[in-house]
């Protein structure tokens, strides 16, 4: 069997990765000249580094669990550097509300005592949910879903921000049962999300047995680490998941855009600028709205629902200053959208990982609004001026940075909007009606994170197995 990874991200090596020594032939075949996606790290002369898009990389649940057990796989775990839950770059999240940062409750005190910008407890939005009534339906977006659950202001204080930080969207248009399907679905059943959750344990996420051989997940459980990282950035994931599979004989192929994929009997042709390749089979790990091109001849009705998910731009500045100049020590803070600002978020790097007598921080802004705020093609030093001008207003810091990044970074989120799960199970359905050898993995369609992009490979290669 030949199999083809059409995309070299994180993704598309995993499913390599996952299907190695068991089908004849893979190929990888990505159209820019690097791998990893939106992975990418810099890491400078003087060994400082710069992430320009994910840094770190979860520890919860049986995604967060496969990761780190591909991480020990890859012979990675000497060089893991990790944050428990006790530290303070995972304990304290801050918002921007009023050109003022707050922080948000942490801890069983902090819930039950009334801390800006929330009018009370942040406990006492259980009460707000235990007496509503619930509304039935297949779908709706985070923000009223939880405005409905739990008040107003967690919809706009918590919800909104956390859509604004982690997918660069709108919450009043993300799907909650794409986003937090188990919350809608308890709701649904037992008119509660709090009820529900206690009442429908039985049906939470099971453990997944085969993580308990990974000494690394164990040792990640018992320390409880809340993320990980790799020294010297998380594109080392990227570079030593490409060298492992260059060992087992993957065929590698950069600077090879898929033009489109036709039907050839019961196989299917990829065509690229230089060749036509044959085979068996298709995992593809490309954005939904590139393989909704590449599949137009193919099938419209599935390339028009691919279509349908949409992206969004965010602009990625780092900006590195001497000394250590954060106050708080944080994750970072995120912007509300009911705040005048075009910044969605601030990250407080050297929080979470000194880099010695330095401040480096990361500020993200777009998504979403990018277009309706910077317009289609904004300079690199406008982005700088407005992160610039972000650290100075909120955080003080008045020098100027000693170095900088500026990325602007295309299309780079998917949107999983109301219907989302919906149009994902109907694309699927149709190509297996279809008797289309291909499946559809990455960060597309059932979870925009490292984490969920990885797993999601490797169930693609498990079904074809």
């Amino acid at each position: 069997m030949t199999v083809a990874v059409l995309g070299g991200g994180v993704s598309g090596l995993a499913a390599a990765h996952y299907l190695c020594g068991r089908v004849g032939r893979v190929v990888v075949l990505e159209g820019s000249e690097r791998l990893g996606g939106w992975i990418e790290t810099t890491s400078h002369s003087d060994g400082v580094v710069f992430e320009h898009g994910p840094r770190t990389l979860r520890v919860a649940g049986n995604a967060g669990g496969n990761t780190l057990a591909l991480a020990e796989s890859l012979g990675l775990t000497d060089r893991v550097v990790s944050v428990p839950y006790s530290h303070p770059s995972a304990r304290n999240r801050m918002i921007l509300v009023g050109g003022k940062l707050h922080k948000l409750p942490n801890s069983l005190k902090t819930a039950f005592t009334k801390t800006s910008p929330f009018s009370r407890p942040l406990a006492l939005s259980a009460l707000t949910d235990l007496k509503a009534k619930p509304v039935l339906n297949t779908d709706e977006s985070l923000f009223s879903f939880v405005r409905r659950r739990f008040g107003l202001e967690v919809a706009k204080y918590a919800i909104d921000p956390l859509a604004r930080g982690v997918f660069a969207g709108n919450a009043r248009d993300l799907s909650v049962t794409s986003l937090a399907k188990r919350l809608h679905v308890v709701e649904q059943k037992h008119g509660s999300v709090l009820k529900g959750l206690m009442k429908d344990r039985k049906n939470a996420e099971k453990p997944n047995l085969d993580l308990a051989k990974s000494e690394l997940v164990q040792r990640a459980r018992k320390e409880r680490w809340s993320v990980w990282s790799l020294e010297g950035g998380l594109e080392n994931l990227v570079r030593t998941l490409e060298k492992r599979n260059r060992e087992d004989g993957v065929e590698i192929r950069t600077n090879t855009k898929v033009k489109g994929v036709i039907q050839s009997g019961g196989r299917l042709v990829v065509q690229t600028d230089s060749e036509e390749l044959e085979v068996d089979h298709i995992i593809s790990c490309l954005p939904a709205n590139c393989l909704s091109s590449v599949i137009s001849q193919t099938n419209l009705d599935v390339s028009r629902l691919l279509a349908s998910i949409p992206f969004v731009t965010v602009g990625v500045v780092n900006l590195e200053y001497a000394g250590h100049l954060v106050n708080e020590p944080a994750f970072g803070y995120l912007v509300p959208s009911s705040e005048p600002n075009r910044v969605l978020g601030v990250i407080f790097d050297t929080c979470t990982f000194p880099q010695g007598n330095r401040t480096i921080l990361t500020i993200m802004m777009g998504g979403y609004w990018f277009k309706s705020w910077f317009g289609d093609s904004p300079s690199e030093q406008t982005i700088l001026d407005t992160a610039v001008n972000e650290v100075r207003q909120t955080l003080g810091i008045n020098q100027e940075p000693d170095r900088f990044i500026v990325k602007i970074l295309r299309d780079c989120i998917p949107q999983y909007v109301v219907g989302h799960s919906e149009n994902v199970t109907n694309a699927r359905r149709l190509l297996k009606d279809l008797r289309l050898p291909l499946s559809l993995a990455g960060n597309s369609y059932d979870g925009a994170g490292i984490n969920d992009a990885i797993i999601s490979a490797k169930k693609a290669a498990q079904e074809l197995l």
